[in-house]
């Protein structure tokens, strides 16, 4: 799927552009540790490559074919095999890719010496998702910066705005990775209804998930397990930790399993014991509708924020059935109050290489994006917090639930907990 990818992005690219990408940093923690390395996944998107040190070159318009895509690797020696391991050598990064042309990284200048003098506009990358608070130089800032220096009098173009919307609409290979996610993301749920039980903590919890993903080679959607019981269900992103669940609680779990660095990402609330309260299930039920009725508004052609205002006023009504607030309260205080106490986070997000992933909500919806589908309403003063998500795939008549055969019925869940 890679080359078609490049070809997508190649035909948004004028006369006389070169597009640029390069890997991301390996992080530091403290002491000679790093973090784990993630890659940069608009360039593992256009060439499947995730080792550090990775660039790419598009540059689709020039004379000479080699040069239209050059992909570069690291170069490595025998003391970096003894200790890390091998890495591609240039065949094999050929064969990944697609790209016939394969340089090391140490040779990017001289290579680059080819293609900039042929070209009026260079194309970078920076991150513009809306919702990054990242304020660490990347790797991404120093290229741009050593460019600028190197080539001054070139023009330096954009290319979040294309990749972010070429990433939104899926392609069939990417869709099947995600549903691969998705399977792998239902036995660990599965698994996971037979184990909990009070006096068992949220890391506990968290821990039969990672087993049964790494059982399937597997591992952790984009972030850290979220594993709430009791009150701390009402904490959006309470990480797992050796807080221990009590009889009689609700145990909220968002945490999915991740594909070849595709994100699936699933919420389940359920109930420590095996048994809602008659409380709970009310909030339960009242969650599901809205996470059901939701649906209906996803299609090829409707904005995100057409999906976040139908939510809230189906979110609303819930509210006032659970006797949270009336219908005059609502008139007196205005729905945003009651909103920003219950109903503190947007119904859906985009789906893919990041959890959070690009694209843009104020556009209408390409058919092959994939976004979460997750109400939820909570009250600190009963500790009561429920979500339910599935991921949907939106199409051009409406949407397929990825997640559909995930246990989500309340019955469900209390007889697979009880088996």
């Amino acid at each position: 799927m890679y080359p078609t990818h490049r070809e997508n992005l190649c035909k948004q690219l004028p006369n006389g552009a070169v597009a640029i990408l390069t890997a991301n940093d390996i992080m530091p923690t403290n002491g000679d540790g790093t973090m784990r390395y993630i890659p940069n996944v608009n360039l593992y998107y256009l060439t499947g490559i995730h080792e550090e040190d990775a660039m790419l070159i598009l540059c689709p318009h020039h004379p000479d074919p080699s040069l239209r895509e050059i992909l570069f690797i690291k170069r490595v020696d025998q003391l970096f095999v003894k200790w890390l391991g091998k890495r591609l050598n240039k065949a094999e990064a050929a064969a990944v890719s697609g790209i016939s042309t394969v340089y090391y990284a140490d040779e990017f200048h001289t290579c680059l010496k080819k293609i900039i003098p042929l070209c009026d506009a260079i194309y970078l990358n920076k991150d513009e998702h809306m919702r990054s608070e990242n304020l660490t130089q990347t790797r991404e800032d120093r290229l741009l910066q050593e460019l600028k220096q190197l080539y001054p009098l070139h023009r330096y173009e954009r290319l979040y705005p294309i990749l972010a919307r070429l990433r939104a609409a899926k392609t069939p290979g990417e869709i099947e990775l995600f549903r691969k996610a998705c399977d792998i993301t239902e036995t660990g749920f599965r698994r996971l209804l037979k184990t909990v039980k009070p006096g068992k903590s949220g890391l506990q919890v968290a821990g039969e998930l990672i087993h049964e993903y790494m059982q399937h080679n597997a591992t952790w959607s984009g972030y850290e397990a979220i594993v709430a019981s009791g009150p701390d269900t009402c904490i959006l992103h309470s990480r797992a930790s050796e807080k221990i669940i009590h009889d009689g609680e609700l145990v909220l779990i968002d945490a999915a399993a991740s594909w070849q660095y595709y994100n699936a990402d699933l919420t389940r609330t359920i109930p420590a014991n095996g048994r809602f309260t008659a409380r709970q299930r009310q909030y339960y039920d009242a969650v599901l509708r809205v996470h059901k009725q939701l649906r209906q508004h996803v299609r090829a052609g409707v904005p995100v924020t057409e999906i976040w205002k139908a939510s809230n006023e189906l979110l609303l009504g819930e509210l006032s059935g659970l006797g949270l607030c009336s219908a005059e309260d609502i008139r007196r205080n205005g729905a945003s109050y009651y909103l920003d106490k219950h109903c503190y986070h947007n119904v859906a997000h985009f789906l893919g290489l990041d959890v959070h992933d690009t694209g843009y909500f104020y556009e209408p919806l390409p058919a092959g994006a994939i976004i979460s589908n997750e109400p939820g309403i909570y009250n600190e003063e009963e500790g009561i917090g429920v979500r339910i998500e599935n991921d949907l795939l939106v199409t051009a008549t409406g949407y397929e639930d990825l997640m559909e055969h995930i246990p989500r019925e309340a019955e469900e869940i209390e007889e697979l907990m009880n088996i």
